[in-house]
């Protein structure tokens, strides 16, 4: 291996280590923030973390790995629009913000999945195999659960295309990207209604929030791309 090969792989190690250690901390601190909204003290919460054969711990982990997985999606779909509709050009590299567009959806999906792992094997409310992966079966709350189901598999269909963007029409690959919108919003109604932090007024304020400034990304997004075709269009007609 060479040395600019060598130097290459030492950094895509380091980065790849980073984030690795960068979703532990989180997960961490947004399970111990959980587990002591039950009214127990930091010390304590922090304690019952690592008790790894608490009745409720693999719980608060799938909890934290939800919100986390909600935040990123959220973030990767309003950066999206950003990316579609070039208001970050002037500023940033297309490159770098596509590529964090891509690197966002996979963060996304990497909690999203942790979420769904965990809750096999939590004693609290546990779900089986076949009810975290085919919608509307789970004896929670199926249909809320099923939409969520449903909005995964969305999100996994539009993060394929990022690699096999070079075998499909660019037609296609943005035809599939629309979908990621509707799976934002069934991603969102199924972490409002299913999910048992929802009735917490700083998540409510945190799904509302994010909610909205994606209608509002969303609205600046759509009129950006009717700008585009109407100019398109006058270009064509020769006016």
């Amino acid at each position: 291996m060479s040395t600019q090969s060598q130097t290459k792989f030492l950094s895509s190690t380091e980065k790849t280590l980073t984030v690795i250690g960068l979703m532990t901390a989180v997960i961490i601190l947004l399970t111990v923030g959980l587990y002591s909204l039950s009214g127990t003290s930091f010390a304590q919460s922090f304690s019952g973390l690592f008790a790894l054969d608490s009745l409720h711990i693999w719980w608060y982990i799938s909890r934290a790995a939800g919100l986390m997985g909600y935040l990123l999606f959220w973030l990767s779909t309003i950066w999206g629009f950003a990316v579609s509709s070039k208001i970050l050009d002037s500023f940033l590299e297309r490159t770098f913000t596509y590529d964090f567009h891509e690197h966002l959806s996979l963060l996304s999906i990497g909690f999203v999945i942790l979420h769904i792992v965990v809750l096999l094997f939590d004693k609290y409310e546990p779900l089986s195999l076949l009810e975290v992966l085919i919608p509307f079966v789970s004896a929670y709350r199926p249909f809320w659960v099923g939409i969520g189901i449903i909005g995964f598999y969305l999100t996994l269909l539009v993060t394929i295309t990022f690699y096999i963007r070079d075998r499909i029409s660019m037609r296609a690959f943005r035809t599939i990207h629309y979908l990621s919108v509707a799976a934002y919003i069934v991603s969102f109604a199924h972490s409002i209604a299913s999910g048992t932090d929802s009735t917490i007024t700083w998540v409510q304020l945190m799904y509302w929030g994010t909610f909205l400034a994606t209608f509002f990304f969303g609205v600046q997004w759509a009129f950006t791309l009717l700008l585009r075709k109407k100019a398109a269009s006058a270009i064509s007609t020769g006016s």
